[in-house]
């Protein structure tokens, strides 16, 4: 017969200490998953703009591709939709026939191998040569790639009660002073755009080798509302601590390239937008 020798049975408050401690690790990993990929998504490091220009009549054919098959088909291929959008135009102004929208995957390798696999799959092949029947549905399509900046907030998908107004800015900076313009953001910009109700999104560094983005970082703002974004903006303006947080990172020269240093967008989010 083998001995054995049998271990004291753990107190009460042991249980208790044992189980509170393992309720508290559960509900951190529960918090933390809140800001991760969702289930089956990859871990972004690499983004992707599109902008599609729709041909003359045919932006609502393109929207009912995206929301009806093409988002879909992407996700089944491993990409992560994040957000369509289309430019506010103000009253007075032509039509603006574009379409943005923003994808995510976990690298250069598994973006190239989803659209490989997305390109060839018969079920986008009939949707696409059904959509064409009529002729192309767009004139134009551009691409820019980006990685986040090391202070990007993390990325979240979320859809507000109402439809938010996003911002798509770019900015050129003075050649050699790029750096100076993403540590004005990191260690001032955003907290002041906090203050004064802006909602930072993204911030992004481009992908280099690609021609036209030298020198140029992007990101991308959220407000309530057109009239809000407005209000934001003047505040900033006006608000002495950023003047002088300007004033100061400039005593060297502009970190900005002059003309044409900023590009700015505004974009209303689709029906079909993840984010909204």
């Amino acid at each position: 017969m083998i001995a054995r020798t049998l271990a004291p049975r753990p107190s009460g408050a042991f249980r208790f200490a044992a189980g509170a401690l393992a309720l508290a690790a559960s509900l951190v990993l529960a918090a933390c998953a809140s800001f991760t990929s969702a289930p089956n998504e990859p871990a972004i490091g690499l983004y992707e703009l599109r902008v599609y220009t729709a041909a003359e009549g045919k932006m609502g054919a393109l929207d009912s591709r995206f929301r009806d098959h093409t988002m879909k088909l992407f996700e089944k291929h491993g990409m992560v939709n994040i957000g369509y959008f289309k430019p506010v135009v103000a009253a007075g102004q032509p039509a603006d026939h574009r379409l943005f929208y923003i994808m995510g995957y976990r690298d250069r390798a598994a973006r190239d191998a989803s659209w490989k696999a997305f390109a060839a799959d018969p079920a986008w092949t009939s949707v696409y040569q059904a959509s064409q029947t009529n002729g192309s549905l767009t004139t134009g399509i551009a691409s820019t790639f980006f990685t986040p900046a090391e202070y990007a907030p993390t990325l979240e998908r979320r859809n507000s009660p109402a439809a938010r107004l996003f911002e798509l800015r770019t900015y050129k900076a003075t050649p050699g002073k790029l750096e100076n313009v993403h540590a004005r953001f990191r260690d001032n910009t955003r907290r002041i755009f906090n203050k004064h109700g802006f909602e930072n999104i993204a911030y992004w560094r481009p992908v280099a080798g690609q021609t036209g983005m030298e020198d140029k970082m992007t990101y991308l703002l959220a407000f309530p509302s057109v009239e809000a974004r407005g209000a934001s903006w003047r505040a900033f303006g006006q608000d002495p601590e950023w003047q002088t947080v300007a004033r100061e990172s400039e005593e060297g020269g502009p970190i900005l390239a002059q003309p044409g240093a900023i590009v700015s967008v505004q974009l209303m989010p689709t029906d079909y937008s993840p984010l909204k």
